[in-house]
Parts: structure tokens; sequence; C-alpha cells
């Protein structure tokens, strides 16, 4: 089985190619309507927050409020953006397990049917399980963020370990439909370690560029699902 970086990236590119399929786009486009509308409420409350600030009009700060506004703006932009994913995420969960099962039928696979009754709970429990890997691991990589000397070295260590991440958290929901608990999925996704980073590098750029962004979730649900697809059918030619 071949390992490497570019393959990582090439399965992203892969879920793009297939987003506006027919029979796949109802399962993409209503997350992306979801991740939009949070999102422009974000902003906007975020924005209104800053611009309604007394200070910046008052007093020594109102000459900078120039300066101060655009800069306040574009914080408020990237950290909406990524408080409004990480509850994208959480939300449409069922949705991408929908993707993912639509995916692995496409492939030839059987996937039992669940009611959405069933699959709800389910893939909203599955989150907080992997929340609650995430989360210690980044408060730790925060910590040790402040350590001087070491700190020079966080913002790739925060980077490594974000790949990892979106490689897991997308490689999930197909693992998560074929009843596989999370330990067993991240051992699955570790087996192709260099795969799996790059993959999640390119998650984790294209996530940075506004309105893109929107469009890479159902893509890397998808890509994710062909990689680990074609990952089991290597090992068991293999077996």
């Amino acid at each position: 089985m071949k390992d490497n970086l570019l393959i990582g990236a090439g399965y992203l590119w892969r879920g793009f190619a297939l987003l506006n399929e027919p029979g796949i786009r109802r399962y993409v486009w209503l997350p992306i309507l979801i991740n939009l509308v949070l999102l422009a409420l974000g902003i906007y409350w975020l924005v209104e927050s800053v611009t309604s600030w007394e200070w910046l009009d008052s007093g020594w700060f109102g000459w900078l409020a120039w300066l101060v506004v655009p800069l306040m703006l574009l914080l408020s932009t990237l950290i909406s953006g990524y408080l409004f994913s990480a509850v994208l995420l959480l939300l449409a969960s069922p949705f991408y397990g929908l993707l993912a099962g639509k995916i692995e039928r496409r492939q030839g696979h059987v996937v039992e049917d669940e009611s959405i009754a069933a699959l709800i709970p389910r893939t909203l429990m599955r989150e907080l399980v992997k929340m609650g890997y995430y989360l210690p691991r980044y408060l730790l990589l925060l910590l040790l963020s402040f350590v001087p000397g070491l700190n020079l070295l966080m913002p790739l260590a925060w980077f490594w370990f974000g790949s990892w991440v979106m490689a897991l958290q997308y490689s999930d929901y197909t693992l998560d439909n074929q009843q596989q608990d999370f330990r067993a999925s991240r051992e699955q996704v570790a087996t192709q370690r260099w795969t799996a980073w790059g993959f999640g590098a390119s998650v984790s750029v294209l996530m940075t560029i506004p309105l893109l962004n929107c469009l890479v979730p159902p893509a890397a649900v998808i890509g994710a699902t062909l990689w680990q697809l074609q990952r089991q059918s290597d090992q068991s030619r293999l077996s």
C-alpha cells in the first residue's frame, strides 16, 4: 500500500470532484447552507459588537479607530470562522454520516439503512467522543505554547496535530458507519500516517480560505471515505 503526502492530498481533490454529482449533492448543500447561515450570523454579531464599542469614538482612542476597527473585524472573522466550523461539525455530523454511506454504496459496499431518529443521537455522541480525544491534546499544546524556547516550535506542532485531527475527523464517518469504535478508527487511520498528514494538511490549509471553507468539509468526507475504502480493499488483497 502506498503511503505518502501527495496521495493524501489527492483524495481531497477527488472529494471536490464529486460534490455536485447527482445523488450526492443533496447531502452536501444543506450542511453548506447551514454553515453559511451560522457564519453570517456569527460575523454579523461580532461586527456589531466591535463597532458598537464606545471607547473607539471617545477620548484619545478615537484617532486609532481607523486601525483598530479593521484589525478587530479581521480577528472577529477568523474567530467566528473557527468557532462556527466547530459548531457545524457537531450539527452536520448526521448529514456527513449519510454522505459517507452514499459514497460507500456507490463503491459497491453494503450499508445498513438507519433511521434519522437513530442516526442523529449516534452521530452526535460520536462527535462528543472525538472531542474528548481532541480537546485535552489541544489544551496541552496551548500550555506548551507558553514555554520559552519550546514555543518557537509550537506552530509546527499545532499544524502537525491539526492535520492528524482533520484526517481522523473525516475518516471517522465511514468507519463509524462500519460500526468500528473510535479507538479502532484511530488505529486504522494510523496505518497510513503520511497519507493522513497529506490529507489533513490539505484540509487545514483550504479551511483558512473564506467561502471555499464551506465546501471543504463535505469534500473531505467524500475524499476520506474513498481513502478508507481503498485502504481496506488493499489490505484485503494482501491478506
